[in-house]
This record gives structure tokens, C-alpha cells and sequence, in this order.
């Protein structure tokens, strides 16, 4: 699979939503190889459509295309199939972050297209891809640069478009997979470790450390204990899960 060629990516047959769905159980119900191999083959044009965006040298572009297809195993694996979405609308997120971890490790070598550049500035990329071409272009200025913004972070002079549906739909989706993951993680946790990370952290209005102490009978001293080893916790169950480590803060 990780040495699958980008034609031969592009020209792989998609799958109706029937064959995508039987795909996806036999991986997760039987751990059936050739069904995950089904699954990924037909969706890995994903991985090298977003690869190319970031890269035009043919190496740096199988390297990104590989992270992609990784982030599409890490979809294939955590898919809820109780949700109405397509898979390559939930695995959208997965690519990206796989695609943009991997170019934030080797962004001294990559170089990004003038297209995709272009394509920052004019706001025609979302949010995520423009901070993807910030990481790579960090320290670089464009010819055209104002002098009063010279000083500027590169990804405050680049405007970001609004999200197209599917990528609406992506977002939707890991917001329900996290809010999950949040509460599997909770619900293995000492009462007072959930009681900090509903009234501190998961709250609309955040309460006071003095008001959940007092509530719980213990020191302020103790509660932030709690609190950080609660966050600590917490934080090493998304980051297994593929998410960035600052998905809390």
C-alpha cells in the first residue's frame, strides 16, 4: 500500500457507499487485511491529492502521501459507523494532520509550490492549509509585501476562506469523536479528577478553583494536583488517538 504510485492512486475505482461500509467492518470486526486494503487503495488518491498541495519534488511528495495514508489507517480504525457521514469525509481530518505533522518535521527541505502560495494569499485555502504553507514559508517574505507589514507573521497577511461543506462535515465529525473520546477518558477517572475537568476545563463558564475545592472538601493545593494529573491523562488519550497536544488548551 505505502508504495502504491500516484496514478495508479488516481485511477483506483471508488467505492459505493455499500462496499465502503462492508470494508470498513471487516477491518474492524475481523481485522480483515484484504478489506483494509480495499478501504485505503480506493481512498488514497486522498492522501496524494492533499501530498501534492504542499510539494512539487517527486520524493518529499511520496513521503507526505505515505504520512497520508497513515492518517487514513488511523480514520479506518477509529470510523464510527453509527454516524451518516462518508469515509472520506471523516478520514478528510486525519490526512490533513497527518500531511501538515510530517511537513512541520521536515519543512527545512520542503518547498511549496507557487501555486499553493498563491493560493493562501488570495484566500482561497482553509484554515488549516494556510497555516501548513505559515510552517513552511516561516522566515520567507513575498516580493509584494507591504513595508508596514514586514514585521508581521506571514499567516496574519494571508487571508483563510470560509470551509466548504465537506469540510463542515469533517470538522462536525471529529468534534463528536472528541467529545467520545473525552468521555470514555472521564469515565475511568477518579470523581474528583471529572469533577475538575467538567467545572474547569468542559464548562461554558469555567469555575473558580476556590469554588470546586470548597465543594469537594479539599485544599485548592490539592485540587490543582488533581488537575494536572487529570489534563495529563486526558491529554495522552488524544494524542493516541491522533489528535494535536494543544487540542485542550
Amino acid at each position: 500500500m505505502m508504495s502504491m504510485s500516484y496514478h495508479s492512486a488516481m485511477r483506483e475505482p471508488l467505492l459505493s457507499f455499500e462496499q465502503e461500509r462492508a470494508a470498513i467492518s471487516g477491518w474492524q470486526d475481523r481485522g480483515d487485511r484484504a478489506a483494509l486494503e480495499v478501504l485505503l487503495r480506493s481512498h488514497a488518491r486522498q492522501a496524494w491529492s492533499h501530498a501534492a498541495r504542499f510539494t512539487d519534488n517527486p520524493v518529499h511528495l511520496e513521503d507526505l502521501a505515505a504520512e497520508g495514508v497513515m492518517g487514513l489507517l488511523r480514520a479506518a480504525d477509529s470510523f464510527d459507523r453509527a454516524q451518516d457521514v462518508r469515509f472520506a469525509t471523516y478520514a478528510a481530518w486525519w490526512v490533513r494532520n497527518a500531511v501538515s505533522s510530517a511537513l512541520s518535521r521536515i519543512k527545512a527541505v520542503i518547498d511549496i509550490p507557487s501555486r499553493t502560495y498563491l493560493d493562501a494569499q488570495m484566500g482561497k485555502l482553509s484554515d488549516e492549509d494556510v497555516f501548513i504553507v505559515q510552517l513552511a514559508t516561516r522566515g520567507t517574505l513575498a516580493l509584494d509585501t507591504h513595508q508596514e507589514d514586514a514585521g508581521r507573521d506571514p499567516a496574519q497577511l494571508l487571508v483563510s476562506s470560509e470551509p466548504d461543506p465537506e469540510e463542515h462535515a469533517s470538522l462536525q465529525s471529529q468534534r463528536r469523536m472528541l467529545l467520545r473520546l473525552i468521555d470514555d477518558a472521564l469515565a475511568r477517572m477518579e470523581p474528583e479528577e471529572v469533577a475538575v475537568i467538567r467545572r474547569r476545563r468542559l464548562a461554558p463558564e469555567p469555575e473558580t478553583l476556590a469554588d470546586i475545592a470548597a465543594d469537594l472538601g479539599i485544599t485548592q493545593d490539592r485540587l490543582r494536583q488533581v488537575e494536572r494529573r487529570a489534563m495529563m491523562r486526558l491529554r495522552r488519550v488524544l494524542i493516541d488517538c491522533g489528535f494535536s497536544r494543544n487540542v485542550l488548551s
